[in-house]
């Protein structure tokens, strides 16, 4: 798909700012809505939504986190009732986000995998990664959240008190750590489970995100070997130390700090996490903690 030569928001912002990459454009837009909306944190997703044409964001049972509906009342989003609050906010986000993205109005729009890894590189832009850049920044907007995230401590105790203060989830605050860290960084979430060529459980990434800087792509189900630092989270410990991320694919050394989740499934069952995040070092000695 030729982003450049429709009418939506962004074909029309990257023919005025040719080489512009579209993920940063989409990043622009969410902001001015959100400025437009004079929103402050918890930001209030339903005002996003009215201003974007939305006139009704209902619940309902299905496959699908959420859909973006034309109808002659104007539009509609459907959000799965099984899904927590702060997921439903952020999928609020994905689909206003598909309104300044083509062709939303001639197809319904399901978000069906939340959290997918950055797009490879040199590979299509894929629409729905732009629409969770979109509802990223209209959750967690940089304005707000940048300073926070520079002038607080690494680590997870920040990014849960910035999870709490704007209703979002986990996961979600740590990919905005990481994409709006001027330190290169990378997110990643790992959860013990085999694979096809291997039936011996390992600690195997689930999801994914590294800096724009980065050009990275970390593989779903890559493991990370046991005698790696981050396996210390899975006995409940803290870890904050200097690794090397080669088995990854992420190479040189990144200071990491990791900890232990619970993270639900689709069948409603609970699995242990492992949540990561890292900033790029060359320099740092190894922390005792």
């Amino acid at each position: 798909m030729d982003l450049r030569h429709d009418g939506s928001e962004l074909g029309k912002a990257m023919r005025r700012h040719p080489g512009v990459r579209p993920d940063v454009l989409i990043e622009d837009l969410a902001e001015q809505l959100g400025r437009d909306c004079e929103v402050e944190p918890p930001v209030d997703m339903s005002l996003v939504a009215s201003m974007q044409g939305v006139s009704e964001i209902t619940e309902t049972l299905s496959s699908h986190s959420g859909c973006l509906i034309t109808t002659p009342e104007g539009l509609r989003i459907e959000l799965s009732a099984t899904d927590g609050w702060t997921r439903q906010r952020f999928t609020i986000g994905h689909e206003v986000s598909h309104t300044l993205l083509p062709g939303f109005e001639l197809e319904r729009n399901f978000r069906c995998n939340p959290g997918a890894s950055s797009p490879k590189r040199g590979h299509p832009v894929n629409v729905e990664w732009l629409a969770d850049v979109g509802a990223s920044e209209l959750l967690l907007p940089r304005r707000f959240v940048r300073d926070r995230f520079a002038k607080e401590p690494f680590g997870w105790d920040t990014i849960e008190g910035v999870a709490n203060d704007y209703t979002a989830s986990l996961e979600a605050c740590a990919r905005r750590f990481v994409r709006l860290s001027e330190t290169p960084a990378i997110f990643v979430r790992l959860v013990f489970a085999t694979s096809r060529n291997n039936p011996t459980p390992a600690l195997r990434v689930r999801t994914s995100s590294s800096s724009p800087s980065l050009s990275l792509f970390i593989p779903p189900n890559k493991s990370v070997p046991r005698t790696h630092p981050v396996h210390d989270a899975v006995l409940g410990v803290d870890v904050d130390t200097v690794a090397d991320m080669q088995s990854l694919r992420a190479p040189g050394r990144y200071r990491i700090a990791a900890r232990q989740y619970p993270l639900p499934t689709p069948k409603g069952e609970t699995v242990m996490s492992v949540m990561l995040i890292g900033l790029k070092s060359e320099t740092h000695e190894r922390r005792s903690i």
